[in-house]
Order: C-alpha cells, then sequence, then structure tokens
C-alpha cells in the first residue's frame, strides 16, 4: 500500500499486519530558514521495518536530520539506504568497461578472449582475438571498415561489424556484469527516488515516530492595518505552501520565525581519500668487491665496492480543517479557532465580527520564535493556504515622517505602531486602510512584544518642510601642555534649521529624522524624541494651517597635538599670544620662548664667527698666490708672511670661540627639552 508524501514515493513494508495508515504524517514544522521538519507517527508491531523512498536530492538531509524513536521500549535497528558511488567508479568495476560509450566493434575489441555468438551472413561461434580495419576499393572510392577475428573451431573466421546482426555473450558471468553496467546506467539517470530503510526491534505493539527535515518554501507573513476613528486594528496571515506531492491531511503546523543556522552537505555520495603509491621495497644485491694486493707489510689493504642503487620513492596525491476553498486550502472551521479580535472603528468591528479570528498562539521554542496554529490543518498536494496568525487591536499613532533622504519637501504619512498583540510580529508588507478606504502600503521588520515601529505608507502632500544648513568654525577653545606636547582643542558647529508648514485642516505630529554622525554632540534640543542607530527623530506638533521651526545644534571636537620642542619659535609666541590661554600657559610659553631665542642667539654668534673663518681662508689663499711671485727678501714678501702670521692667530681664535660656542648651545638645547619634557600645565 503506497501513499505519496512531501513529494517523496513513501512505500510502507511493516511487517506483520503494517500497513502505511500505521506511521501516517502528524506535524509539520515550516522554518523561515528554508527548511521543514516532517514528523510520522504510529504503531508497529514486534520488529518492523518500514522502507521508504526519498529523492536523490533529499537523500542527504535525510542522512544529516533523521530521528527515529520507539516509545515501546524498542530498540532502533540500522537504518539502511541504496549507496550512490560516482558512475565512472561504478562502471570500473565491472568486467566489461562501457564506461567511454563504445560502439559494437570497440566493445567486441575490449572482449578478447570472451566467446561469443555472432549472426552475420551464418551463425558463428569463437572466441574474440581482436580487432583490424581494412579497406576495399570500391569503383574509384576506398572504403575502411571494421573486422573482428574470431578463432572457432575450422580456424579463424574474419567478420565485418557492418554486417553483423546479433551478438551474445556466450560467457554468463561477462553477461551478467554487461546487464548490470548498462543497469548502473539506468539507475544514475534516474534521479527520482532512493530506499531508505528502517528498523524497528521489539516485541509486541509500540508507538514508533520518525522526524526529518526537507528543503521547504519559506513560509511568510502579511498583514492588514485598519486605522478609523483613532483606532487600529491589525490582521496579520501566514502564507503556506504545500509544494509537495501529498495532501496534508488535518496535520499538526507551527510556524517558526528565526535564522538558526542550515546548510547542506553531500553526505550521500561516497568519497574516496587519494593515497600515496609508496613502491615495494627491494633488498639491494650485494656487489662483489675487488681487493688489491698490499705492496708491503706496512701497507694497509685497499678495497673498492661498488655502490649499491638508489631506490627512487614516488608519492600520490593523496530540502486546513473545513470544506475545500478555491485555492486547495481547508478553511479554518471558526469553532477550531481562538478568539483573538478586538475594536477598532466600524471597519476594525466589521472585520473582527467576520468570523476570521487568529488560528495562531504564539510561543518561543529554544533560540526561535512559533507560531503554533490551533487546529488541523489540510493542504492539497501543490496547493497553498492563508492561515490566520494575529486578528486584534492595537496601539497605533498617525504621525507625518520627515527624511532628507526619503523627499526633500514632503514627509510621509506614517502610523507609529505599538506591538500590544502579545505575540512576536514577523517580518512582512503592511496593506494600510485609512477611513475605511486603501491608503497605500507598508513594511514592517521583526517586531516583538510591546516593541513600537514606524511605518510610512504615503506621501503627505499637505506638509511642507524646508531646511537649511549652517555651518561655522570656532576658535580654539582649550589649550594644555601634557609632557611637553601642545593641545589644542576647538569645536566645529553645525545647525540645520527646519520650517515645516501645515496647509492641512488637521494638527499634524512631525517626526523630524536628522542623520545621527560620529564624534558630533547634539547640543540643541538637549535630547531627541528618539534616537536609533544611525539617526535622530524629533517630534513637532503644528497646528492646522500653521508653521513651526526647529533648530538642530551638534558641535564635533577638533584636537590638534604638537611637539613643542619642534616648533619654530615664531609659532610659539602665536600660540603665546592666544586670548584663551590661562596665566600659567602663558608663562610656561614665555619661558620657552625665552629659551629659544637664547638658542638663536648662539647659533648667530656660531654663524658669524664660521663665516670670518671662510673669510680668512679665502684671503689666505690669495695671500699665498701673490707670495709665489715675490722675492723671498724684499720687503712686499716679509709684510705678506707677518699678515699671514696674524690670520693664523685670528683663526686659531675664532675656531676655538666656535667650539666653546657649540658646547654652550648644546647644554642650552639639552636645558630646553628637558624643561618641555617635564612640562604639564592646564
Amino acid at each position: 500500500m503506497k501513499m505519496v508524501l512531501l513529494g517523496v514515493a513513501l512505500t510502507m513494508l511493516v511487517a506483520g499486519a503494517a500497513s502505511a495508515d500505521d506511521l501516517p504524517l502528524s506535524r509539520v514544522v515550516l522554518f523561515s530558514s528554508g527548511v521543514g521538519y516532517f514528523q510520522h507517527a504510529g504503531q508497529v508491531q514486534d520488529d518492523a521495518t518500514i522502507n521508504m523512498s526519498f529523492r536523490v536530492e533529499q537523500v542527504n538531509d535525510i542522512l544529516k536530520s533523521m530521528v527515529l524513536q520507539d516509545l515501546g521500549g524498542g530498540r532502533i535497528g540500522p537504518v539502511s539506504y541504496a549507496p550512490q558511488d560516482p558512475l565512472e567508479r561504478t562502471l570500473e568495476a565491472f568486467a566489461v568497461d562501457i564506461s567511454d560509450n563504445p560502439s559494437l566493434g570497440d566493445l567486441l575489441d575490449s572482449l578478447r578472449g570472451a566467446s561469443v555468438e555472432i549472426t552475420a551472413e551464418t551463425e558463428v561461434t569463437g572466441t574474440v582475438l581482436g580487432r583490424e580495419w581494412q579497406e576495399k576499393t570500391v569503383g574509384d572510392s576506398v572504403l575502411e571498415f571494421e573486422v573482428v577475428n574470431l578463432l572457432t573451431d575450422n580456424g579463424i573466421v574474419q567478420i565485418p561489424v557492418w554486417q553483423m546482426k546479433f551478438v551474445r555473450l556466450a560467457d554468463r558471468e561477462l553477461a551478467a556484469d554487461l546487464d548490470k553496467a548498462l543497469g548502473a546506467i539506468a539507475a544514475n539517470r534516474d534521479v527520482s527516488k532512493r530506499q531508505v530503510q528502517l528498523s524497528f526491534l521489539g516485541d509486541g505493539a509500540r508507538q514508533v515516530s520518525v522526524g526529518y527535515l526537507l528543503e521547504t518554501p519559506i513560509w511568510k507573513t502579511t498583514y492588514r492595518l485598519v486605522a478609523d476613528d483613532g483606532k487600529a486594528f491589525l490582521q496579520g496571515w501566514a502564507i503556506v505552501e504545500n509544494t509537495t506531492d501529498a495532501d496534508w491531511d488535518g496535520v499538526s503546523l507551527a510556524l517558526v520565525s528565526g535564522r538558526p543556522i542550515s546548510f547542506t552537505q553531500d553526505l550521500y555520495q561516497p568519497l574516496y581519500v587519494a593515497r600515496p603509491d609508496v613502491p615495494v621495497s627491494v633488498q639491494a644485491a650485494a656487489a662483489p668487491r675487488l681487493f688489491e694486493g698490499a705492496m708491503d707489510e706496512d701497507a694497509p689493504m685497499e678495497m673498492a665496492e661498488a655502490e649499491a642503487p638508489k631506490m627512487a620513492r614516488r608519492s600520490g596525491a593523496a530540502g486546513s480543517a473545513g470544506p475545500a476553498g478555491p485555492a486547495g486550502a481547508m478553511a479554518p472551521a471558526p469553532s477550531a479557532l481562538r478568539s483573538r479580535s478586538g475594536t477598532g472603528g466600524m471597519v476594525a468591528d466589521a472585520l473582527a465580527s467576520s468570523g476570521v479570528q487568529a488560528a495562531a498562539s504564539g510561543g518561543e521554542v529554544g533560540e526561535l520564535f512559533q507560531y503554533a496554529i490551533d487546529m488541523p490543518v489540510s493542504i492539497v498536494r501543490q496547493g497553498s493556504a492563508m492561515i490566520p496568525i494575529v486578528n486584534q487591536a492595537i496601539e497605533a499613532e498617525k504621525v507625518s515622517i520627515f527624511s532628507a533622504r526619503s523627499h526633500s519637501a514632503h514627509p510621509m504619512n506614517g502610523l507609529r505602531l505599538k506591538n500590544t498583540s502579545g505575540m512576536h510580529l514577523t517580518a512582512g508588507p503592511i496593506t494600510v486602510f485609512d477611513g475605511g478606504t486603501y491608503a497605500g502600503d507598508a513594511l514592517i521588520d521583526r517586531l516583538g512584544p510591546d516593541e513600537e515601529r514606524l511605518i510610512s505608507y504615503a506621501m503627505d502632500l499637505g506638509v511642507e518642510v524646508v531646511q537649511k544648513n549652517e555651518a561655522t568654525d570656532r576658535p580654539s577653545v582649550s589649550m594644555k601642555i601634557v609632557k611637553g606636547v601642545l593641545v589644542m582643542t576647538s569645536k566645529q558647529v553645525s545647525s540645520v534649521r527646519y520650517v515645516v508648514k501645515n496647509r492641512t485642516d488637521d494638527e499634524r505630529v512631525v517626526l523630524l529624522e536628522h542623520p545621527l554622525r560620529d564624534q558630533w554632540k547634539l547640543i540643541e534640543p538637549a535630547k531627541a524624541e528618539e534616537t536609533t542607530r544611525s539617526l535622530y527623530r524629533f517630534r513637532l506638533v503644528v497646528a492646522a494651517n500653521a508653521s513651526e521651526k526647529l533648530t538642530v545644534t551638534e558641535e564635533m571636537p577638533v584636537v590638534q597635538s604638537v611637539y613643542l620642542t619642534s616648533e619654530g619659535l615664531e609659532q610659539v609666541a602665536v600660540y603665546m599670544r592666544s586670548r584663551t590661554i590661562s596665566d600659567a600657559m602663558k608663562a610656561a610659553l614665555a619661558k620657552i620662548v625665552e629659551m629659544k631665542t637664547g638658542i638663536s642667539g648662539t647659533d648667530r654668534q656660531i654663524a658669524d664667527n664660521e663665516a670670518r673663518l671662510e673669510q680668512i681662508e679665502e684671503e689666505q689663499a690669495r695671500i699665498r698666490q701673490n707670495m709665489e711671485q715675490l722675492d723671498h727678501d724684499g720687503e712686499l714678501y716679509k709684510k705678506y708672511v707677518a699678515k699671514f702670521t696674524a690670520q693664523e692667530d685670528e683663526f686659531d681664535k675664532v675656531r676655538a670661540e666656535i667650539e666653546t660656542l657649540n658646547t654652550e648651545r648644546e647644554k642650552q638645547q639639552k636645558a630646553l627639552e628637558s624643561y618641555i619634557a617635564n612640562l604639564n600645565v592646564e
């Protein structure tokens, strides 16, 4: 007896009096992550075997997730299933190799040594010797054709392949292998089903269950929101699709929302590990030795030994009860539903009293949230159903939401919803009705109990917003020195002015969305109505036919750090003239200016002396050149000698003075660096 279920041809072959009805589908849990849990429950008698066949693409999920339970004290036996080896590897196991789709000639050539019976122009029985190509001249053309050579009782017979009408393998084992190889190819082409055999071992009648995960379409949520006379009524539906080839008949259905990690893994395909190919170890044969004769009694005996050959090593690579509706879904019976209706204006009251009631109750399941449908559900195969999960009044406030990113002039009509349903609301589209009329569509993200969320569904053309950006820079507001580092803090100020004009006859509550930027601090207003991860929202109530203004001011500190040791004298003097620094800061900077001034004075003296040395060297070079042309006993020559001697004395004096100045300059620099390094001034 067969039952088609979940797109799986499921055949129950239970020992004894077991039948397909003994293990029917009892529970379906659909996850928003794209998988479904299917549970069968029933009774078996004594040792029972259940054969289930699944699509090939479902076997991996079965192997990864199947759970078997024997609730009557029995034992779970091994689960057996048809293996899936790669086709090429399977074909290699047969004596007849047809993996490369051989022609008849190629096939017979691969069967050399096999006994065959061939019917051509005559019937011939013999052993295949091989195949060859022959040529035959026909008119002006030369034709090539295959010939199979057979060894018969009468000798070797050649039979052209094109003449063969019938070929039979006389060897039964080869014929059986050929049939198996062809069967393997056919089975590989049939991707529909694979057998999985379950075993329950025990005595007497017992309750058992089988559960597993399969890939399924995600279930979806849609909402209708009716706003009327200051009330709001929310109706939520879950869209469930049965894409299997079996009817779901009165199953227990649960819908789970969350983000569990789910993946596929190829557990069905046999995997083989590549192993290294290590050559057989061969003992090297002993080589003969040639001994040379001794030359005398003291000389050592020498011998030459042949080197044993070295061996080379190689390594290898290593997936509703009641009358049927038009879409195949079973409409929920009102008596089976758990009422969650409420009031929400004339339209909402009519909706609540129409018999459409929430068919689900919410609850936490581990880290996920589920809607447990409070009635058996029936959905025909390849059919879908809309199941009510929320049907009650909730808190809502009408607002106009302005965001320059959405529109530069007009806000959007919206609602601030508070989830007072007591259940988690999953993400989905919302169709909004206002005053009994369609008002627009909105989207909502996942919303927990008592959480609030904004939705927008239409542009509010009756309200216009004008914004003007203003940015100014303020001078340095604070300075401090920390271990010789001057830290200057200034503030950048940004202001945006919003002007909201309400041209309608109704009061408007406008929410102004302003971007939240890193490092910027809100100054005015002191606090926003609410703050999200990326923006502020400011609440502004605008009377009918009136205007309101709001200025949003933010500031961002700008910090600049400089090393006073490396700053020039002029720049330090600029810092000292700042109006915002303390007297202690001025005194410290003045001290630095004084010390840097002293160093600058020393540097000038060194530079002046070095310039004098260069001048002396130039004059001495001129004197040497003149002296070469004069008589050493002349008066002019003697005058040059005296002058040269005086310059040498001056040169030594200036050079000594430079060394003294360099020593002084080094002391001044060390004193400055030590002073600055230990300087801490607020």
